[in-house]
Formats: C-alpha cells, sequence, structure tokens
C-alpha cells in the first residue's frame, strides 16, 4: 500500500459507513485503444453549426481512449457488519457505480452489493 492510500485510511477511519456503503478510492482510470470514425466538414471555413444535408463532409479514422467497463479501487472503511473485504483490499466494480464523497478529496462511496470481485494477492 503507498503512501497516499495509508493518508486516505487515515483521513476516513474516524468514518462508519452505514446502509450497505463502502468508502474507496478509485485507482487510474483502465483504458484501451478503440479505432473510431470521426466526420467534418471538406471547407475549413464552414462552422459545425452551419453544417447541412447539403455539406459536403470528410469521414477520418481516429484512435480513441476508451474506458473498460469495470475498474479497481482500493477500500478505505466499511461499514460494521461487512466481513467479505476489508480495508486495503482492492476491489472491482462496474464504472458507474461510484458517487463522490466530498468530505475528503478523492474518495467516493459504493454500496457494498456493487462490489463484483475482491482483488486476491
Amino acid at each position: 500500500m503507498n503512501k497516499k492510500i495509508e493518508r486516505l485510511i487515515d483521513k476516513c477511519a474516524y468514518l462508519t459507513p452505514l446502509d450497505g456503503r463502502v468508502l474507496v478510492v478509485s485507482d487510474k482510470l483502465r483504458t484501451y485503444k478503440e479505432k473510431q470514425f470521426k466526420t467534418y466538414p471538406k471547407d475549413p471555413d464552414i462552422k459545425e453549426e452551419d453544417v447541412d444535408h447539403e455539406t459536403e463532409m470528410v469521414m477520418e479514422e481516429v484512435m480513441a481512449d476508451v474506458n473498460y467497463r469495470y475498474q479497481t479501487a482500493t477500500v478505505l472503511q466499511t461499514p460494521t457488519d461487512e466481513i467479505r473485504f476489508k480495508v486495503g483490499d482492492i476491489i472491482v466494480y462496474q464504472i458507474g457505480a461510484l458517487k463522490e464523497f466530498d468530505l475528503v478529496k478523492g474518495v467516493s462511496t459504493l454500496r457494498k452489493y456493487e462490489v463484483e470481485f475482491i482483488k486476491l494477492s
């Protein structure tokens, strides 16, 4: 565990989540490259709002960063009745499940039933 995680665990030590919530800090978003297509007017003087069905368009292939659907996070605090995972565990969750917890910068909440996997060390 790095020092940043240890500091966040200390900052969250006075909090005990209720109602099946877990305090976590998410890791860097995992992404992959995917080929996508971008269209724009052939004439560079045409603004995007002036494009109509008669405007000649150009299609360009670009490589875009796309987030993986599942991401990882480190558990900072658990409810008192949680036995499946503990503080310091790395968990896997679906990307839209986090809610920002603005009392501690960089910390989010997650419902414990939205924890899909626990990463074994």
